[in-house]
């Protein structure tokens, strides 16, 4: 009995000893974690870094962290605590981040990833470079664990905490927002414009944020733009650069412009690179601050309903590891006038001759023609628009020069126009009144969405019918035909009376 009795307490032992140490000794597991974009952000090209800021065990609803050996220091210095001695442990530590409230959480996380960037700390895992357009990445098989997750090179430094406490199901949502440029092409009195015309001189306005490059040894704010066949870098006169380098002007709010130079490239320099790396850093009291670019360009006589400039943004804080921006594109169509001329039998009738002007006191009156080059029923606006040796005349041809007309202008902007018929065909009758063009583009610039009208009637084909008639030769005064009339009349008149005073004659007799 009493060897059954030990037996029996040696054995109640063991069980408390396994039920002690069910609660002793915490599970140390391993779980995913994804990470989500904000709104209106994608993932591509960018990379997330984690770093582990401390252990965690889990029993159930109990938890304990500690302090991970390779962060420590960096944590200490972002919770200000360097001063202390001796140095926190790990309960310290985990008392120091439990007790901040409000901002102070996100101060922490920045001011730990501002550490790990400028001491160069090797992050726990990374995402690498993304490479699609992707709004969520998961990192699966993290140690359980306090973690920092932090996006690289976006506009303001800032990182997310949270902790790896499950198998599955752990989310977190960055706050970042990475950075980006819009553009705008305006007239040179810098209203927004949606069209433009042959020589017109259009100013481009691209608009960014002062990125945060705290802790970045180098930082890449690189500026791409290129032009289409339709336009020319040019200076606010007008004047084309002799070179390559082109200066541009950069302004931070209202604050005074620099004029730091581009570099051009690319077939005719159409081709501009404008390197800001060095300018964004210089500027780092102005983080967060919109600031402006602003250039010209001149649009030249290859333009056509396309043409555009696209900009992009090369950044990033590894020059061998950046990240290109989708090109965001400034549209600047310039339209056509397609004009058939034709007449009843004549499909394409040539030798009429045409001038269009601005409005329609200029046609009434003959005044300010638009000046055009070209010949054979195909013309361009003259950029030069003003000077001697100018043409004004736009003559049709005697066949098809295009689809369906046989005189086209090139060049327009979207507006009013009055098209004249100066001189009509040798035996046709010209059109006497001043003919109404209008040349209407959608609010987007699509290419194929512009419309345009003849006397505020819409062209569905997009080209403005003109027809010439003709008729029989009237009468004159004064010829052969006149005085044949006259004497066939005498002679009817006289054979008319003889008739009768023969008849008479016959009654009495």
């Amino acid at each position: 009995m009493k060897k059954l009795k030990r037996m029996m307490a040696v054995l109640l032992a063991m069980v408390m000893a396994l039920a002690m140490s069910v609660t002793v000794f915490a599970a140390e597991g391993q779980g995913s974690l994804k990470v989500k974009v904000n709104s209106n952000n994608t993932l591509e090209g960018q990379t997330l870094n984690v770093y582990k800021l401390f252990n965690l065990s889990v029993n159930g609803t109990n938890y304990a962290y500690t302090v991970n050996e390779t962060y420590k220091a960096g944590i200490i210095d972002a919770l200000n605590l360097t001063e202390e001695n001796p140095e926190p442990d790990s309960a310290a530590l985990y008392n120091a981040i439990a007790a901040l409230e409000g901002t102070a959480v996100q101060d922490f996380a920045e001011d730990f990833t501002a550490y790990a960037l400028t001491n160069d700390l090797t992050e726990t895992d990374t995402s690498g470079k993304i490479g699609t357009a992707a709004t969520d990445y998961t990192f699966d098989n993290l140690d359980y664990g306090y973690y920092l997750v932090y996006q690289t090179g976006t506009k303001e430094l800032q990182s997310s905490l949270v902790s790896v406490d499950k198998a599955v199901g752990t989310e977190v949502d960055l706050k970042g927002e990475a950075p980006s440029i819009t553009k705008d092409a305006q007239n040179t009195e810098g209203t927004s414009i949606d069209s433009v015309e042959i020589g017109q001189i259009v100013k481009y306005v691209i608009t960014g944020t002062i990125p945060d490059t705290t802790g970045y040894e180098q930082y890449q704010y690189i500026i791409h733009d290129t032009l289409t066949n339709g336009l020319d870098f040019v200076d606010q006169s007008g004047t084309e650069p002799s070179g390559t380098s082109y200066n541009v002007s950069v302004q931070i709010g209202s604050s005074a412009t620099t004029q730091p130079s581009a570099t051009l490239s690319g077939g005719d320099n159409r081709t501009m690179e404008l390197d800001l790396s060095q300018w964004i850093r210089d500027n780092q009291a102005s983080k967060g601050q919109t600031f402006t670019v602003t250039y010209y360009a001149k649009v030249n006589s290859d333009a056509v309903v396309t043409t555009n400039n696209s900009a992009s943004l090369e950044y990033g804080n590894d020059p061998d590891n950046t990240t290109t921006t989708t090109p965001v594109q400034e549209k600047t169509p310039t339209f056509p006038l397609q004009i058939k001329k034709f007449a009843t039998g004549v499909e394409y009738l040539d030798g009429a001759t045409f001038r269009i002007y601005r409005s329609e006191t200029d046609a009434q009156q003959n005044q300010n023609p638009i000046a055009v080059t070209g010949s054979n029923g195909s013309y361009t606006v003259n950029p030069v628009q003003t000077g001697g040796g100018l043409s004004y005349d736009m003559v049709s041809s005697n066949a098809d020069v295009g689809t369906g007309f046989n005189l086209k202008l090139n060049g327009l902007a979207a507006g009013d126009y009055w098209l004249v018929e100066t001189k009509a065909p040798d035996g046709y009758n010209g059109v006497t009144a001043p003919i109404k063009v209008t040349v209407t583009v959608s609010g987007d610039n699509d290419v194929n969405n512009w419309t345009i009208s003849k006397n505020d009637k819409a062209e569905t084909d997009k080209v403005i019918d003109i027809e010439n008639s003709t008729g029989t030769i009237l009468p004159g005064t004064g010829g052969m035909g006149t005085i044949l009339f006259t004497v066939i009349g005498v002679a009817l008149v006289i054979a008319v009376a003889g008739s009768f005073v023969v008849s008479r004659r016959r009654r009495a007799e």
